[in-house]
C-alpha cells in the first residue's frame, strides 16, 4: 500500500517534536524475541498470562511486553522482559525495533501508533492485532485521520477482533475484512503445576476416606489462625487433615511447634513420611510441590490474605487445579481477580478462625466443593482457547520463517 499523504503529514508533525532518545531496559537476548504491546489500561493479567504460556510452549523464546502506562504495574512473570514503549518521534521508533529486532508483533486492544507499526512492520516482523475492542480507536488521530488507521491495520497479517461491534469498527476504518478473526475477549487463565503422579497415587491412598482441606502459602502470621480454625473443625469433622504450606519455608520450625502446642499430630512432608489415621496436620515444607496438594485438596485457602502488607495468592492458578477457594479480605492488586470467582459461585471470603472454621466444614461437603471447583475452573480456563489460537498463529509464522532460512 502506497504511504497516505494524511500519514505522510502526520510523519511531518511528529518530526517537529522534540526528540527522547531511547534507552532500552536491558541488551537483546540471542534467539526468537515476541513483541507483546499492552495498549488497553487496567487489562495486564491477560497479557502476562500470554506471555507465560508463550514461554512454556516456545521454551527457547524471549518475550517483550511493553505499555504506554506505568511499566511497573504489570504482572509480569520473571521470565519477561519488560520495557516501556517509546515515543512516536520516527528516530525513535527505529531505534527501539532496531534494539529488539523482533520476530513477531502482537498488539492488544487498539491505541495505535502509526510510526512505532510503521518502523515494526518495515523490519519484517510478523504483524498481529490481537483483542481489538470497538473503543481501541476512539483517538483524535483515528477519528479526524481514518486514512492513517486504514494505513496501520493493512500492516497487520492477522487481526482478531474481541466482538462483533470491534469488527464493524475496524471494517469502517478500513481493514480488510477477510483478515478479521471474531475471538472471544483476551480473558486470564491460570497457570497449571506439575506434581509427580507417584506422590498423587501414594497420598491419595494414604487419606482415602477422609475429608482434606489445603492453606496455600500461608504467612507467618496467618499459621495461628490456620491451625485455630482446623482446631475447631475438628470438633465436626474428627477426621479432617489440612495440608499447610507456608509461604518462607524459615517458618515451618515455628509453626511445627505452634501445632504441637495447639495439641494437634502433625509431620512434614520433607520427613518422607505419608500421614496416618491419626495425622491431623501436614506440614508442606518443600518449594516444589504445591501442584500436588492442590491436585489433592478439594477446599483451599490461599493465603497472603487475611491481614493486611501480604502479597495475596493468584486464585486462578488455584482455581485451574480444581479447588473451591476460601480466602481474606486482603486480596491487594489480585482483588479483580478473587471478585471474579466470588461471582461465579466459586470463592467465599472469611474474616477469622472462626468463620474459616464455619467455611471448611461447610465446603468440604463433596457436592458443595465439586460445584465451587468446577465453577472456579470453568472461569479460570476459560482463556486458554484464544491463547492456544494466538500462539498458533506465532508456532506457524516462526515455523514458516525457520523453514525458509533451511531453505
Amino acid at each position: 500500500m502506497r504511504r497516505s499523504i494524511g500519514l505522510t503529514a502526520y510523519r511531518s508533525l511528529i518530526r517537529q517534536r522534540k526528540l527522547s532518545y531511547f534507552e532500552p531496559s536491558c541488551p537483546r537476548p540471542e534467539g526468537e524475541l515476541i513483541w507483546i504491546h499492552a495498549a488497553e489500561a487496567g487489562e495486564n493479567r491477560p497479557i502476562d498470562d500470554l506471555a507465560f504460556q508463550i514461554l512454556q510452549i516456545r521454551g527457547h523464546c524471549n518475550v517483550l511486553v511493553t505499555t504506554p502506562y506505568d511499566p511497573t504495574q504489570i504482572l509480569i512473570n520473571n521470565d519477561t522482559i519488560l520495557d516501556i514503549i517509546p515515543g512516536e518521534h520516527p528516530l525513535e521508533t527505529d531505534a527501539f525495533i532496531k534494539h529488539w529486532r523482533p520476530d513477531v508483533v502482537i498488539w492488544a486492544w487498539g491505541g495505535l501508533r502509526p510510526n512505532l507499526i510503521q518502523s515494526a512492520a518495515e523490519s519484517g516482523a510478523h504483524m498481529m492485532l490481537i483483542d481489538a475492542a470497538e473503543d481501541g480507536f476512539e483517538s483524535r488521530i483515528d477519528r479526524w485521520l481514518p486514512e492513517i488507521p486504514k494505513y496501520s491495520l493493512a500492516k497487520f497479517k492477522t487481526v482478531m477482533a474481541r466482538s462483533e461491534k470491534a469488527k464493524l469498527r475496524l471494517i469502517k476504518l478500513g481493514c480488510n475484512q477477510e483478515k478479521i478473526i471474531l475471538t472471544n475477549p483476551l480473558s486470564p487463565f491460570g497457570h497449571i503445576l506439575e506434581a509427580a503422579d507417584s506422590d498423587l497415587n501414594d497420598f491419595t491412598h494414604a487419606v482415602t476416606g477422609r475429608p482434606v482441606w489445603l492453606a496455600m502459602q500461608v504467612t507467618h502470621l496467618e499459621a495461628g489462625t490456620i491451625l485455630a480454625a482446623h482446631s475447631q473443625a475438628l470438633m465436626i469433622a474428627h477426621r479432617l487433615l489440612v495440608i499447610l504450606h507456608p509461604s518462607n519455608l524459615k517458618a515451618t520450625q515455628d509453626i511445627l511447634t505452634q501445632a504441637k502446642k495447639a495439641g494437634l499430630r502433625v509431620i512434614c512432608w520433607s520427613s518422607g513420611n505419608l500421614p496416618d489415621e491419626n495425622t491431623q496436620v501436614l506440614i508442606a515444607d518443600t518449594t516444589e510441590d504445591l501442584g500436588l496438594w492442590l491436585r489433592l485438596a478439594p477446599v483451599s485457602f490461599l493465603g497472603g490474605s487475611l491481614y493486611s502488607g501480604e502479597d495475596s495468592c493468584d486464585p486462578y492458578m488455584a482455581a485451574a487445579h480444581g479447588t473451591a477457594i476460601i480466602y481474606g479480605p486482603h486480596t491487594g492488586r489480585n482483588v479483580e481477580a478473587y471478585t471474579n470467582l466470588v461471582n461465579a459461585g466459586a470463592a467465599r471470603i472469611v474474616n477469622d478462625s472462626a468463620t474459616l472454621a464455619d467455611a471448611v466444614i461447610q465446603m468440604i461437603a463433596p457436592d458443595q466443593a465439586a460445584q465451587m471447583a468446577v465453577s472456579g475452573w470453568d472461569f479460570a480456563t476459560e482463556g486458554i482457547e484464544n491463547i492456544e489460537k494466538i500462539i498458533g498463529y506465532i508456532d506457524a509464522e516462526l515455523s514458516a520463517n525457520n523453514d525458509g532460512q533451511t531453505d
